[in-house]
């Protein structure tokens, strides 16, 4: 029987990350998964903490891709699936620990139908289990999204597998042959907003993204990306260039006039907040805008392929529910600015 489970390849990026590897490595060698029917990839993007060294001589079993520079999240994933065998790969944060039965569940959930190209992990956190990090997500009409369950205690409501909009990409199963059907993640993203893509490409395509509540695993958050808070300077500047870079190349036209014309009113609402706490952040709205038109022609072409392949309209996603209505999107907003002055 356990011939007839596929091979699944988990890819984990990291840059300086030694200090997690421990025990992500360690969950991933009790796994309850046939040994021979998976493999770890990590790749590594010029780490100079050791993290290397360390992998190599601890856990031999794992493959190491050593790169000559920080790639980021999105290109040193890319590299990894090119040597990845499975027919699943799996994006997995190197901050990240998995319950023995996560894999089987997600392989479990990939398997339920032919059209599901993407199954998302309920995703805890590490040292508070019992609060979600993430139980699927919803698309935002500003080309982002948001995580269902972000900072809420664990109850039942999140014990349901459903469809989703897109999984986090810390810990996220994928088919190999759809990923590289769309190319993979978007490199010129560098890192943030890629999963949104991937889950709305999926959805645009005629595939579907399922949340897997039996698919459990814990995360320490931002162990990957090295600092933690959307309000940070590099975060500021990739969320909202993303952002904006999503909606040209995946909205239908009204919903990318619709879409640029909230980004710009959210956008210069934060910029004026951060003016007075944050110069910082501040200056990375601008220049997110900045690089955001000097890319638009590269846009243009990558709008085309997601216009040739769709199969669904904007509207759809409303109808299914993974596409955020703007009342939503202002309760959330709401919601997270009451965890950030609660010291979340």
């Amino acid at each position: 029987m356990d011939r007839l489970l596929p091979f699944v390849s988990i890819i984990i990026t990291n840059f300086n990350g030694k200090k997690y590897l421990n025990d992500c490595f360690k969950s991933l060698e009790d796994l309850n998964y046939p040994k021979d029917r998976f493999e770890v990839i990590l790749v590594d993007n010029a780490s100079t903490d050791g993290s290397v060294e360390y992998a190599k001589k601890y856990f031999k079993w794992i493959k190491v891709i050593v790169l000559d520079k920080n790639y980021g999240f999105c290109k040193a994933n890319n590299i990894g699936v090119k040597d990845a065998k499975g027919e699943y790969i799996v994006l997995l944060n190197n901050d990240t620990k998995v319950e023995k039965e996560w894999l089987n569940e997600l392989v479990k959930g990939a398997s339920i139908d032919d059209k599901i190209a993407c199954c998302a992990s309920k995703i805890l956190y590490f040292d508070r289990k019992e609060i979600i990090n993430s139980a699927g997500g919803k698309f935002t009409p500003v080309g982002g999204g948001f995580y269902l369950g972000y900072g809420d205690h664990d109850k039942q409501e999140y014990n349901n597998q459903q469809y989703t909009g897109f999984g986090c990409g810390a810990g996220v199963l994928v088919k190999k042959s759809f990923y590289n059907f769309i190319g993979g993640l978007d490199e010129d993203y560098f890192a943030s907003i890629e999963e949104v893509e991937l889950g709305l490409k999926t959805w645009l395509f005629g595939y579907r993204v399922l949340y897997v509540p039996t698919a459990i695993m814990y995360h320490k958050e931002s162990g990957t990306f090295g600092v933690k808070g959307s309000f940070q300077p590099i975060k500021v500047y990739l969320i909202t260039r993303n952002r904006l870079m999503n909606i040209v190349k995946n909205f239908e036209l009204y919903n990318v006039l619709l879409g640029l014309i909230i980004s710009i009113l959210f956008d210069s609402y934060r910029a004026f907040k951060y003016l007075f706490n944050n110069r910082k952040s501040f200056a990375s709205v601008f220049k997110a805008y900045i690089d955001f038109i000097k890319n638009l022609k590269k846009l243009k072409k990558k709008r085309y392929f997601t216009k040739k392949h769709r199969k669904l309209h904007d509207r759809d996603l409303y109808r299914l529910g993974v596409m955020a209505t703007f009342k939503e999107c202002v309760i959330e907003e709401i919601r997270l600015n009451k965890l950030i002055k609660n010291g979340y």
